[in-house]
């Protein structure tokens, strides 16, 4: 008989005991899965495409980069895309960039000219856009400064840097092999001649300040002669060139304000260039659900 009340005994604890451990591994499971529900939510955020923009607003582009053929062949790509999507009102392009490529600039001037006649671009020079950066920007009316922006720097350069000396004491000597009085005309293991200063000048630099001033001053319908006085390679502070290389003094803000006023809800959208790289996941799966299993089976 007490035999028989142990026994009992002994099955309720065992039962009560293989209940509890069905229930824990019951919420084991649910955790477990809960965890991959939130992941599952987490990768299709972070790696499906961008989805489309279903409100009006203006696409805002940083420029701040150098000026490359590679930047500016992203920007247009971007930007044609962009081009066609109808809730995409205007463009705002924000200009902190010292400057580049002058045939990557002029291309980017003249694409901002095409894209202008069917939708609105607005530039905004927040820090910098200098020489490159303000071929850039002339091609748009108004051009809006900060009052402590940088502007100008209308001139050529071509670096020259010489290493002959260094190249003397580390053994280093040059050899080239050309067909043509003109094929290689600078070495940077010397000085260059007056007449190779000349060619250069002639055939280089001369042509592309002529079209880097022929073209500012068609943009901004003044003289060439009177852009001269502000394109002999300096910068300036853009309230020292209001009404001659820059429109508009105001502050960014100022500038959105405006461009609220052209609709009745507009929203203004950061546009990157950069590609979304594959995240470094740190799921706690170890951590929280392995100390629960821990539990568990030390029980």
């Amino acid at each position: 008989m007490e035999e028989n009340q142990k026994l009992k005994a002994e099955l309720k604890i065992f039962k009560i005991k293989a209940l509890k451990e069905k229930i824990i591994l019951f919420g084991v499971i649910l955790l477990i899965l809960a965890e991959l529900v939130a992941l599952g939510v987490f990768l299709k955020k972070t790696l499906s495409p961008t989805m489309p923009i279903t409100k009006p607003y203006v696409a805002v582009i940083n420029i701040n980069k150098e000026i490359t053929v590679s930047y500016i062949d992203s920007l247009i790509n971007k930007m044609d895309k962009l081009k066609k999507d109808k809730n995409c009102k205007e463009f705002l392009l924000v200009f902190n960039t010292p400057g580049g490529s002058p045939s990557a600039s002029d291309e980017f001037n003249a694409y901002l000219k095409f894209l202008n006649k069917t939708k609105k671009v607005n530039v905004y020079v927040e820090s910098m856009a200098a020489s490159g950066g303000y071929y850039i920007i002339s091609a748009i009316k108004p051009i809006v400064a900060n009052k402590n922006a940088v502007v100008g720097s209308i001139g050529v350069i071509m670096p020259h840097y010489v290493i002959g000396k260094l190249a003397k004491k580390i053994g280093i000597e040059e050899d080239d092999i050309t067909v043509g009085k003109y094929k290689k005309p600078i070495s940077f293991f010397k000085k260059a001649t007056p007449e190779e200063k000349k060619y250069l000048m002639d055939n280089l630099l001369l042509p592309t300040y002529q079209n880097f001033l022929k073209t500012v001053a068609t943009d901004r319908n003044i003289s060439i002669d009177k852009l001269k006085k502000y394109a002999d390679g300096k910068i300036f502070i853009a309230t020292q060139v209001k009404g001659i290389l820059v429109d508009k003094i105001e502050s960014l803000t100022a500038l959105k304000q405006e461009i609220k006023k052209r609709y009745k809800n507009i929203e203004f959208v950061n546009i990157s260039l950069e590609k979304k790289k594959f995240p470094y996941f740190n799921i706690k799966l170890d951590s929280d659900i392995g100390e629960l299993l821990k539990g568990y089976l030390n029980r």
